[in-house]
């Protein structure tokens, strides 16, 4: 398979090879085929600094929209404690908490998640370490793609963080490794194989683990298939922002 960057980008390899950046790329990075929308429905188990959180989580994205809606829905024993969360991802990031009628913003919801990961982030990011989107070639350097068989590597300067990607041709990736700048804080993220249901493809799990923590997100996929229509995400009650 042919490794296809950026016009920036240089590939090093077996041979060195520069082209222009298209689906190609996308291909040898993504374990997913999402067709012309992908419904992901699964289990997500949430070990964070102040508490375990688990949950059912359905992810639905439409490549057209360049969106993920996410849904997540937690109750702890005897429903003494509730959560019902929107999450909005794609040019902007916006959360809804159902229970309270309330959402945060772009700029505020980008402010929270930065202050539960230790990292500045983008309002895509979410959509990339779902392997949904991925890091554009125009905006890396000091890009190196090293091939071994049937397998590949491929390390860049991206954004405000240093990344690492491992995969196998043909699967896509499984290991997506992020280092903030400045030390801030170093996220990775494990791929299981690829689940195939309607001509569409995604990873049977996603592991997302903190260096030096016990922060980490665990997300077991129990079925995956083409995108219906939604349920309308404010359904007519009283919404506010928070």
């Amino acid at each position: 398979m042919a490794i296809v960057l950026a016009q920036s980008c240089a590939v090093f390899g077996p041979s060195r090879i520069e082209a222009p950046c298209d689906d190609s790329f996308e291909a040898l990075l993504s374990p997913a085929r999402v067709g012309e929308g992908i419904e992901i429905v699964g289990k997500l188990r949430l070990d964070l600094s102040r508490g375990r959180v688990r949950g059912l989580m359905r992810i639905a994205y439409s490549p057209g929209e360049g969106m993920a809606r996410i849904d997540f829905r937690h109750s702890s024993l005897f429903g003494a404690l509730e959560e019902d969360v929107t999450i909005l991802a794609g040019d902007s990031l916006v959360i809804y908490d159902r229970e309270s009628g309330e959402y945060l913003g772009n700029d505020s919801s980008l402010a929270f998640v930065s202050d539960e990961t230790g990292g500045a982030l983008e309002p895509d990011d979410i959509l990339i370490a779902l392997l949904l989107a991925f890091p554009r070639c125009a905006e890396m350097r000091s890009v190196s793609v090293a091939r071994s068989g049937e397998t590949w590597r491929l390390k860049a300067d991206w954004r405000d963080r240093r990344i690492e990607m491992r995969g196998g041709n043909g699967r896509g990736a499984h290991e997506f490794r992020q280092c903030f700048a400045g030390g801030a804080a170093c996220y990775t993220i494990s791929y299981g194989e690829p689940m195939v249901a309607s001509n569409l493809a995604y990873p049977r799990s996603v592991r997302i683990r903190k260096d030096n923590g016990n922060e980490k997100a665990i997300f077991e996929v129990i079925e995956i298939k083409p995108l219906t229509e939604l349920s309308p995400i404010f359904d007519g009650g009283a919404v506010k922002e928070r």
